[in-house]
């Protein structure tokens, strides 16, 4: 790995509880392919409930619902009541095991990630990771991907073109795109940084912690419509 990298630092949302919070939710499996209401809060090592969380691009809390198979990719913003218990409708599931992540800032204190399982009990049918590629059509999108592909900090440049014209993505979350970075096999949620500039291909830089597959969820806003791109990636060892 090269200097500079920290792994610790940079990959969250390998556990339930972290930095004096827990994530605790009032189920562990839902029913496979109808919606369903959740609850969950936020708790201090003592007991007592969050309630104070500063603003993460527009929103107090982000959830994240990933299947296991790095396929299915949901971003949810639940609702808060006054007393830290934070409700959310999920769409319909197909059977799977699912990682949920909180995605959160405390008022006062650093920015968190949480996370826990979900199972859908079903027949579970496997779905393969798409391998790594540089263009992936979106309804009728074509999003092309640019990333520097070794351990430690990387530009990630995005560019959304439609019917072969580049078109500059509408302002979601507070930026010209989201970003959530999975790493395949412990699942490790890496956060990403948009950078805003006049161009119309969007901006993000990560650190990369480790060589490895990784799956990069990109999500972006046109003509009134919020899509998801799925990307693979390979992060090779450093280059000598």
């Amino acid at each position: 790995m090269p200097s500079g990298t920290n792994e610790a630092l940079t990959m969250s949302g390998l556990t339930i509880a972290s930095d004096g919070f827990q994530l605790v939710t009032n189920v562990s499996s839902v029913e496979a392919n109808v919606s369903a209401i959740i609850t969950f809060r936020i708790e201090r090592a003592d007991g007592s409930s969050v309630v104070k969380f500063d603003l993460l691009n527009e929103r107090r809390l982000h959830l994240i619902v990933l299947s296991r198979d790095l396929v299915d990719y949901f971003h949810l913003h639940p609702s808060m009541d006054q007393d830290g218990t934070w409700q959310v409708e999920l769409p319909p599931l197909r059977p799977n095991s699912y990682r949920v992540y909180a995605d959160f800032q405390p008022n006062g204190a650093q920015r968190v990630t949480l996370a826990t399982d979900l199972a859908v009990p079903g027949l579970m049918v496997l779905v393969d990771i798409p391998g790594p590629a540089q263009h992936v059509e979106v309804d009728d999108y074509t999003v092309s991907l640019a990333a520097d592909q070794v351990p430690g900090e990387s530009a990630l440049t995005f560019d959304v073109s439609l019917a072969g014209q580049s078109v500059a993505t509408d302002r979601y979350l507070g930026a010209a795109g989201h970003l959530v970075i999975i790493r395949v096999g412990d699942l490790g949620y890496l956060h990403a940084h948009a950078i805003d500039d006049a161009a119309q291909t969007v901006h993000f830089m990560a650190e990369f912690p480790t060589p490895g597959m990784y799956r990069l969820f990109f999500e972006f806003e046109h003509a009134g419509k919020v899509r998801i791109a799925s990307f693979t990636v390979e992060i090779s060892h450093e280059s000598a």
